[in-house]
């Protein structure tokens, strides 16, 4: 069974999204190793590669995938 975020409305794998990020213990940052304490976690090196806005809520992403309305950053 797919999850709905509560927010969008959208489908979210168990992990979660920007919406609703799912806090993983133990988990580090692909692009700068840190210790993740937060789901929306932006270090220097994320932040060069964002490339997203959300339209609904204005967080920056990565990946539109992450975001319940995405819009590409020009």
């Amino acid at each position: 069974m797919q999850k709905k975020c509560r927010r969008c409305k959208k489908t979210i794998s168990h992990e979660g999204h920007l919406c609703t990020p799912v806090s993983a213990k133990d988990t580090t940052c692909d692009w700068c190793g840190a210790l993740v304490m937060d789901a929306r976690h932006m270090c220097d090196k994320k932040l060069k590669k964002v490339s997203y806005i959300c339209n609904s809520c204005g967080r920056l992403a990565v990946s539109a995938k992450n975001l319940c309305a995405p819009k590409k950053i020009s």
